[in-house]
């Protein structure tokens, strides 16, 4: 493609530099005349370094770009970082795409809505499938058989779980398995043929017969670390009716018994039947060529259409993102689909057995009581900052706006902190819808937030004394890290990681675990501080002291029945636990 008019390229920033940043983005883009990459963004410095490899400047976080440098930011992260970093980069006016799926719940998707009109820039979105040739000839064919009756839509590998370093078999991170990762490229492709309503009816199943079996991972995509842990499906099966159109199967399936993969689409019209028969994505275990046919009054027709690399859709999704990016059109659109395509895999999910859950969880050792802390894990909400206010209004406000009347049950939730959110209100069987107004009244409160009297102080003291630091909270990371920004207080930890950010919420270890990781301490020389009953039991878990924090608006009988290893009265208590600098240095 040449430039046009004499053009300039648009300038392209992309976010996250594993495989799908390192093998499909950044060779295209720099191939491409009409981009140009100034800028690959990764917080691992030897993640971005490797993606960027000297050829462009690489950035540890999104909020160093420059509004007025970058034309477009795609955004290659984890799934459960999508809605995040999108809301992100349009909250500061820079357009942005990304791929599936755009986000793993609805009430992201809702903040995605609220950030695309609010910082005035376009969220672009979607599956290069709908890019592949045959898909479009089968699209353009569609228009000939009548008035579409039924899709079915299959995608079934012979093997090809992915790892993604571990995150994409952990539902915390990936927000699902086949169904999210396989099952949202399905829909994509329908969706010309769907209409703009959400789904009426949708019913599903899903099991997970293969999901720790490592002989059946996506060798091709050569990730890191080969985790055969998981707590997501390997296999999907759904049926859903839309309100005005037609039915739709959906087969995803991570893993089967087959010799090779095979994606289909079926198009069901009242004058005629569209077969495609391919392999979508970059698998090795493909079919030999892609096969199109059309039945009409018995007799079966091949539709001709020309063979085309692996991979070539992703140009070809390069050649037209610069014009969806400049049609008024665009904006919203994108939103509104991921928006039914997020209800529909949730409400699949719902309806579903649930999978048999296999969490590996490490032997615990016994809490080390007597000796110096080197390490030191925070939780948040009661802990650190005082934010009961806050979280009572903005509960209230999203109780009133999702439930209606009635006494919002505040006090019930309170005796829940430490959660993630949405584990909260499926505990209290309130709905998931609750999470969006929520979010949003806590943002626009946040200046009444404030730290505990003394706490600046001790994290100053805990710094110069050399212990290592970090936050393990019930809220998304991001939230967490602009809050503590916004107090002074973040560059005195080490590391802040939400509930969104690991497999699974407290009360289980999990948060814990990898704030030892990160701070490369052990069990037996660290302290979790918290001031609920679930941050007890993920410390116990972890193998670490479990130190019960009363200065805040607690439920102190509650934390004492929990049997704390540690009580502490004022955040000045803590600084007795820890390490002085002479013993470090000795």
């Amino acid at each position: 493609m040449s430039r046009r008019n004499g053009e300039r390229p648009l300038r392209v920033a992309v976010i996250g530099a594993g495989w799908a940043a390192r093998s499909i983005w950044l060779p295209r883009l720099a191939a491409h005349p009409r981009f140009t990459v100034v800028a690959v963004v990764d917080p691992d410095p030897r993640a971005r370094a490797a993606a960027s490899g000297g050829a462009y400047p690489a950035l540890a976080d999104v909020r160093d770009l420059a509004p007025g440098e970058v034309d477009i930011a795609v955004v290659a992260v984890p799934n459960h970082l999508h809605a995040t970093v999108a809301e992100t980069i349009l909250g500061a006016g820079i357009p942005v795409f990304v791929e599936k799926p755009v986000c793993l719940t609805s009430a992201e998707a809702d903040r995605l809505a609220a950030a695309e009109s609010a910082g005035g820039a376009v969220l672009l979105a979607g599956s290069a499938a709908r890019y592949r040739t045959d898909v479009r000839t089968l699209l353009e064919a569609a228009r000939t058989v009548g008035p579409v009756r039924h899709i079915s839509l299959g995608w079934v590998r012979a093997r090809g779980i992915p790892s993604g370093a571990g995150w994409f078999t952990h539902r915390r991170l990936s927000g699902g398995g086949a169904l999210m990762d396989l099952g949202w490229h399905l829909l994509d492709v329908a969706a010309p043929l769907l209409g703009k309503a959400k789904f009426r009816h949708v019913l599903g199943t899903v099991s997970d017969d293969f999901v720790t079996d490592a002989s059946v991972r996506a060798g091709w995509r050569q990730d890191e670390n080969v985790d055969v842990s998981g707590d997501v499906e390997d296999t999907a099966r759904g049926f859903l009716v839309a309100p005005d159109g037609p039915s739709v199967s959906v087969t995803a399936s991570w893993a089967s018994h087959r010799p090779d993969d095979l994606t289909t689409v079926v198009v069901d019209g009242g004058t005629g039947t569209l077969s495609l028969s391919c392999t979508f994505g970059f698998s090795p275990d493909r079919q030999e060529r892609s096969v199109l046919t059309l039945s009409r009054q018995g007799q079966e027709t091949v539709l001709p259409g020309p063979e085309e690399p692996v991979g070539a859709e992703y140009d070809r999704l390069l050649d037209d993102l610069p014009r969806l990016l400049a049609d008024p059109a665009a904006r919203g659109a994108a939103v509104r689909e991921a928006a039914r395509n997020v209800d529909a895999i949730e409400r699949l999910y719902g309806s579903a057995a649930p999978a048999p859950r296999r969490p590996v969880r490490p032997a615990a050792p016994e809490p080390y009581r007597s000796g110096p802390v080197r390490a030191v894990v925070f939780d948040l909400d009661g802990v650190l900052v005082d934010s009961f206010p806050v979280m009572r209004q903005a509960f209230t406000r999203a109780y009133r706006e999702v439930v209606g009347d009635g006494e919002p049950p505040f006090e019930e939730y309170n005796r829940h902190l430490g959660r993630y959110f949405p584990d909260i209100m499926r505990i209290m069987d309130l709905p998931l819808e609750m999470e969006g107004p929520f979010v949003r009244e806590s943002a626009r409160l946040a200046d009444q937030v404030t730290l505990f009297p003394g706490v600046r102080e001790l994290l100053q003291l805990l710094r110069q004394r050399g212990v290592r630091l970090a936050v393990a909270t019930g809220k998304a990371g991001w939230r967490a890290r602009s809050l503590l920004d916004r107090l002074g207080v973040l560059p005195l930890f080490d590391h802040v990681i939400g509930s969104d950010e690991v497999a699974r919420a407290k009360p289980a270890p999990d948060i814990v675990l990898r704030a030892l990781d990160l701070l490369r301490a052990d069990p037996q020389e660290a302290v979790m501080v918290g001031d609920a009953v679930t941050d007890l039991a993920a410390a116990r878990d972890a193998g670490v002291v479990a130190a019960a924090a009363l200065w805040g608006e607690t439920d102190e009988a509650a934390l004492l029945a929990a049997e704390p290893d540690l009580t502490l009265r004022k955040p000045a208590d803590v600084a007795s636990l820890c390490v002085p600098a002479e013993v470090l240095l000795t």
